[in-house]
């Protein structure tokens, strides 16, 4: 390619370009000092804001002085160093040219010569650390700032080649080193003034610089905040503070505007709070043993509006800058954004300083109830005129999931919290996002010890640094709570004995001194529940005369199946048995259909409003059956009469127990008081599913017992309470029945041989799952040049796919129908269904199907249906 006008001297350092895509001419360049800059000045504005400030002092273990923050300042500026390789520099003129501007660093490391070129270009800095090994740390952090931590090794030799480093044609990629310090000294003059204190060496800073390096790259790179071809007189300070508080990262407006409203609960909310909300309400926001609390209230108790009211008062004080709110799943996600962006509303009355609401869920990402994708500019179009700038920085937030953290106000999974704590690209940038947050934590129950593991590991991070968080419950075990709460207090705590933790409090609010606090119930009579344990778990559909006799009275039925399979089987023996009424099946779009997980994104969402619409808060009464899995259990406000369930722990069945009469409206005839059919192994105990060797039985397990649930020891003891005492008072016995399936002395009451095997194999499972978590966990106390800090450049398999990354999404060419009628452009996978293979599989014998399409992936054949996802099944043997 020819030199164009546009780049200038082939001599001048480049850190920015825009080329025509088809004929790859230069049509604009930004000079490399400017773009470092433009990165600078943004983390200059972000070091600045109270509250990542304070949080920089936590983590240094001292407040920061501003020549501190200057010379962070200049490390930042650093951070696209790399980009004076002259590799690097000949890519607009070599259209073959693949090299990078950060895995080549490597080779400064790795010869002698441009290794003492490099120290002795950085000799003032050297001064600013010690010992000298920090510095190397907080350079290691800056060239990490696309997202993947980096360690170079002098006795590492890459295909990097050092002769992109030596000089050649008049060029000298150290002379490019040279103007960036030349840069730094005239704008960071505090930064090398003498005898300052050296920095910190607390990795905790270090890696928090790393992520606000990350953050300021992001917005230092945007082409609406700091154009290419900008004007000659382009104010770079101005820009930076416009970028962060268009996107919100500065939330001094919205503040100062709510702290000079009303800030009674009443009139932020428009009805008087309910016990659990006063208490929260009431609580000062200046107590550092508030900082952390665990409310558990039965449905219905308001826990949404009492975190809200919370984050009010923390934001008008400044103790937090943003909320998170993360839920269960996508489905309760996208239900709680709503009402979310109602309350900030109400809240907010002046939208011009209204804090923007993001559903941070991957591929349903909205921003102020938009879809993300309808705010973007069409491809190729540039975001120009003043109107497109205000809506870049409306949706900057949200146009990636990385970015979700950085929004004001977030609604979506506890995914995209946790991702913020394990290794995987871009933790740092999701956790010093986080870090300005109160952490809401919905649905917390005790079932998963990898994903506590990695909660315990995240509530210690972010209260370690002065930071918030709120644990919403129907109801927690005492182990798991005093887990809990010891990990965010950074102590030892023993779990309560049992008579203590049957006669704790409830409903009750936790903060750090770890004691439960009593909270007047709900104004309101309990929820009496008969439960019926059938011993049909192996056989569900002798239930469908029943069924039948129930949707005939005119009930609302909702059956939740542990596993997406007995689901859909179910579903499939209900359509077939003409004692149940078609017109009472579930349908969306009028398609009969159940409910799960396994359904493609488009009609994912619109599978969801259906539910909503059909079973929700004033929707129309008459008899339905709707099927599904645990995507139905948790955060949504369904109504139903009738509840059919797979044996599960207590407090996962409380979550599906709160599906029922959670509406007050006219009952048929024979459900005026809730009912719940529990389907059981037919069994004396469940002790008879476990082998020799205390392992679940492979019948067992389809059922989710032994593996979506893998304590049978919690499965038996809600067994037996519920044969005991059928009729259960909710929410007066939430904390009984938790006790009962989850404490410690009443797992020792199972006694035999059998029973004695699993527990031994449960424990060892756990423990397993633990070591599993501190394997993945984000190691924040090793410094970023420790040897054995681990760098994987994402999480491993099995990791990913427990925290929801290792679904593929594989497009799909030609979007064909689905089983709903509207287009599919892709396809979701759960990676347990196609382990090993990686979303660059590509789709084969993509044909249409009456019911949907059918599809071929790594030899593999599938069909989408209205069942959802399922694979063909294999053909028999001749």
């Amino acid at each position: 390619m020819q030199k164009d006008a546009v780049m200038g001297s082939h001599a001048e350092f480049w850190g920015k370009l825009r080329q025509d895509h088809l004929t790859g001419r230069v049509l604009a360049r930004l000079s490399l000092v400017e773009h470092c800059l433009d990165v600078a000045g943004v983390f200059t504005v972000l070091v600045r804001l109270p509250l990542i400030r304070a949080r920089l002092d936590a983590a240094a273990g001292r407040c920061l002085t501003e020549a501190d923050l200057d010379r962070l300042g200049v490390l930042a500026l650093l951070h696209d160093l790399g980009k004076t390789n002259l590799g690097f520099q000949d890519k607009p003129f070599d259209p073959r040219s693949r090299v990078g501007h950060i895995a080549p660093i490597q080779a400064l490391y790795g010869e002698d010569d441009l290794c003492e070129r490099l120290i002795a270009a950085l000799t003032d800095l050297c001064e600013w650390a010690d010992p000298p090994e920090v510095l190397e740390s907080f350079l290691l952090a800056a060239w990490s700032h696309h997202g993947t931590p980096v360690r170079f090794d002098s006795t590492i030799r890459t295909g990097y080649d050092p002769k992109w480093w030596r000089p050649r044609d008049g060029r000298d990629p150290f002379a490019g080193i040279a103007e960036l310090l030349h840069a730094a000294r005239q704008t960071y003059p505090r930064a090398f003034a003498p005898d300052l204190v050296p920095l910190p060496d607390q990795p905790a800073l270090q890696h928090r610089f790393a992520g606000l390096v990350m953050l300021a790259d992001w917005l230092g790179s945007h082409d609406s905040f700091f154009p290419i071809d900008r004007a000659a007189d382009f104010d770079r300070p101005r820009a930076a503070r416009q970028a962060v508080r268009g996107v919100g990262l500065d939330a001094g407006a919205a503040r100062l505007d709510l702290a000079g409203r009303p800030a009674d609960f009443t009139h932020r909310f428009g009805f008087t709070p309910h016990p659990l909300q006063a208490s929260i309400d009431a609580l000062p926001p200046a107590d550092p043993v508030h900082r952390l609390l665990v409310a558990e209230a039965e449905t219905g108790s308001g826990k949404t509006e009492a975190a809200l009211a919370r984050f009010f008062h923390l934001f008008a004080a400044g103790a937090v800058d943003a909320l998170y709110f993360a839920l269960p799943t996508r489905v309760a996600a996208r239900e709680l954004y709503r009402r979310i962006r109602r309350y900030l509303r109400r809240a907010f009355p002046d939208p011009r300083v209204r804090p923007r609401a993001v559903l941070a869920v991957p591929r349903y990402a909205r921003v102020g109830g938009i879809p993300v994708e309808k705010l973007l500019p069409p491809p190729g179009v540039r975001w120009d005129e003043d109107a497109s700038q205000r809506r870049a920085e409306r949706v900057w937030a949200a146009e990636h999931p990385k970015r979700f953290l950085a929004a004001t106000v977030a609604v979506g999974t506890i995914d995209q919290a946790l991702l913020s704590a394990v290794q995987t690209r871009h933790s740092h940038l999701r956790s010093v996002c986080l870090d300005r947050s109160l952490l809401v934590v919905d649905e917390v129950h005790a079932s998963d010890p990898y994903m506590r593991y990695l909660l315990k590991g995240l509530l210690g991070h972010h209260l370690g640094l002065g930071g918030h968080a709120l644990l919403l419950s129907a109801t927690l075990g005492a182990a798991a709570r005093t887990e809990l709460v010891a990990a965010a207090a950074g102590v030892a705590l023993a779990p309560p004995p049992l008579a203590a933790a049957l006669a704790a409090p409830y409903p009750a609010l936790t903060d750090l001194s770890g004691e439960p606090l009593r909270i007047a119930p709900v104004p309101a009579p309990g929820k009496p529940v008969r439960f019926s344990v059938r011993p049909l778990l192996d056989q569900p559909q002798a239930l469908i005369p029943e069924l039948a006799e129930a949707l005939t009275a005119g009930a609302r039925v909702l059956a939740v199946f542990n596993t997406v399979g007995r689901a859909v089987a179910f579903q499939r023996a209900c359509e077939a048995d003409p004692a149940i009424p078609a017109a009472a099946l579930f349908r969306c779009a009028g398609v009969i259909c159940p409910h799960h997980g396994r359904f493609a994104p488009t009609d994912r969402e619109w599978l969801d409003q259906a539910v909503s619409a059909r079973l929700g808060k004033g929707s129309a009464p008459g008899p339905l059956l709707l099927i599904g899995t645990q995507t139905l259990e948790q955060s949504l406000d369904l109504d139903a009469d009738l509840l059919i369930t797979d044996l599960c722990p207590a407090d996962v069945l409380l979550q599906r127990v709160g599906r029922l009469h959670r509406h007050a409206r006219e009952r048929p005839a024979g459900f005026v008081q809730a009912r719940c059919l529990v389907l059981v192994p037919d069994t004396a105990t469940l002790e008879d599913l476990l082998d020799g060797r205390g392992t679940a039985n492979r019948t067992a397990k389809s059922a989710g017992l032994g593996s979506v649930y893998e304590d049978l020891r919690t499965l038996e003891l809600t067994r037996r309470m519920l044969a005991e005492t059928p009729l259960v008072e909710i929410p007066a016995d939430n904390r009984r029945l938790v006790e009962g399936a989850t404490h410690p002395e009443r797992l020792a009451l199972l006694v035999g041989e059998r029973w004695a095997r699993h527990a031994v194999q449960v424990d060892g499972e756990t423990l397993a799952k633990e070591r599993a978590g501190f394997f993945v966990a984000a190691k924040y106390d090793k410094a970023f040049a420790d040897e054995n800090s681990p760098r994987p450049d994402d999480l491993p398999y099995w990791a990913a796919t427990r925290l929801g990354l290792g679904t593929l999404r594989i497009p799909l060419s030609g979007s064909p129908l689905g089983p709903f009628g509207r287009p599919c452009p892709e396809i979701t996978i759960p990676g347990h269904l196609l382990p090993g293979v990686t979303a660059d599989e590509t789709p084969t014998d993509l044909t249409p199907d009456p019911d949907g399409f059918r599809f071929t992936l790594a030899g593999v054949a599938f069909r989408y249906t209205r069942f959802g996802l399922e694979k063909e099944p294999d053909e028999p043997a001749h």
